[in-house]
């Protein structure tokens, strides 16, 4: 029995110890932390995706620190200039990951469209040949002079070839072999290969997808359908 007592009192003056550290140690530390604040950065206006943050958009704001994410942004400088990824409205914190840099929205904003705002299309358009498609060079983001034969007969009833300018600055968003294989991917994957690595890869263009409008298109499959296309190219991506 007094085993017993003494045990209970041995847990009981434990558990006041144990109180006291809680009450005089640990509180005292959780509502320091709690009632200690941080300057933020919050949205004082409704935004727009793809708009461009300037000071007066944004404002500063002095919140609780408990808690706060470490991805909100706390000083304005790092938000002008940078590029609204999605909606932002008035009150929101503004965060890191919901802006980008002019250029990295463009190329974002082109990769979901494929560049096809203002009436742009996509067509894909056949090569008579090797040569026509110029060789292996051609790659996507490239632009090239489009040329067409052109066959008449002369004063004297015989027929004569020649070649002109059909439509310049064409932009080349990419360039497939027989298999269907950009070769752009394929030049990936080559640089990718271990030393020494003796895996062949078909680089003959036989394909071409072409951005451009509507009045180009209808160009660009007349040429196809007579063979008569041919290739310069006059700005390389690399």
């Amino acid at each position: 029995m007094t085993k017993l007592i003494q045990s209970k009192m041995f847990i009981g003056v434990l558990c006041i110890v144990l109180a006291a550290v809680i009450a005089f140690l640990l509180l005292p530390q959780f509502y320091k932390s709690q009632a200690a604040t941080e300057s933020v950065i919050r949205v004082s206006q409704d935004i727009s995706a793809g708009t461009v943050i300037s000071e007066e958009m944004v404002t500063t704001s002095e919140v609780g620190a408990f808690g706060l994410s470490s991805d909100v942004l706390r000083s304005i400088d790092p938000a002008v200039g940078m590029v609204a990824t999605e909606n932002l409205y008035a009150g929101e914190y503004l965060t890191a990951k919901r802006l980008m840099t002019e250029e990295e929205y463009e190329t974002v904003s082109k990769q979901g469209t494929k560049g096809l705002a203002a009436g742009m299309c996509l067509i894909t358009i056949e090569f008579p040949s090797s040569s026509a498609g110029v060789a292996g060079v051609l790659r996507a983001g490239d632009t090239a002079d489009v040329y067409e034969f052109v066959k008449q007969k002369n004063q004297n009833g015989e027929e004569e070839t020649y070649t002109e300018l059909s439509m310049s600055g064409i932009y080349v968003f990419d360039v497939l072999n027989r298999n269907m294989q950009s070769l752009s991917d394929l030049d990936a994957q080559k640089e990718a290969l271990p030393e020494g690595d003796t895996t062949n890869y078909d680089f003959a263009p036989a394909y071409v997808v072409f951005r451009c409008n509507q009045e180009q298109i209808l160009t660009l499959i007349r040429l196809e359908r007579t063979d008569a296309l041919h290739l310069a190219l006059t700005k390389a991506v690399k």
